[in-house]
């Protein structure tokens, strides 16, 4: 951009929002200063969303596709698009923290707690963060390997939560969480 000179990196989709300097796809990398990220598709919320994993440094943007507890509305995916999304964040190490876009893990655990009411580490997850909150402290970045374990959504490959909710595959039990969560 003229006023700043910085180069807008983006996937094909937002052309129609603004001009790009640099289309990007899954698998691509880009430099970010000192840093270098991977590419990572994570359709679903929207179509063309990427999440930038910064592997050297344990790292990963994930935006709209990942929240602490929760994950994305589908505004435009679908849902076997989505959870085959969710399964690359899924992929990175566990001990990968993870940056998303919103302060949404209050709201999200009251849905967590209501779709896995079984989960120990869940229950002490939700405790942490509403003491978290009540002193107006963030409960974002988050880490992976918590995720994987208290993050309905991340975990509709289990069978616990395909009991629980329904489905053939983990996309059938993952759309019945999100439809869950867009009615809760």
């Amino acid at each position: 951009m003229q006023a700043t000179g910085a180069a807008v990196i983006a996937p094909q989709e937002v052309d129609k929002l603004s001009p790009i300097d640099r289309v990007v796809a899954h698998g691509e990398t880009v430099t970010l200063g000192a840093h270098t990220a991977a590419v990572i598709d994570v359709s679903g919320h929207t179509n063309g969303h990427i999440a930038y994993h910064l592997p050297e440094d344990g790292i990963a943007f994930v935006g709209d596709s990942v929240f602490a507890l929760g994950c994305g509305r589908m505004f435009e995916g679908e849902p076997q698009q989505f959870w085959d999304s969710l399964a690359r964040i899924k992929a990175l190490p566990p001990e990968t923290t993870l940056y998303c876009a919103h302060e949404y893990t209050q709201a999200n655990a009251k849905f967590a707690l209501h779709a896995d009411p079984d989960n120990d580490a869940l229950q002490a997850y939700a405790d942490e963060i509403a003491a978290a909150r009540a002193k107006d402290e963030p409960t974002v970045p988050t880490v992976l390997s918590r995720e994987l374990e208290t993050n309905p959504f991340l975990r509709a490959d289990a069978p616990e939560m395909q009991a629980r909710w329904g489905g053939e595959s983990p996309a059938d039990t993952f759309a019945k969480l999100r439809a869950a969560k867009d009615e809760f």
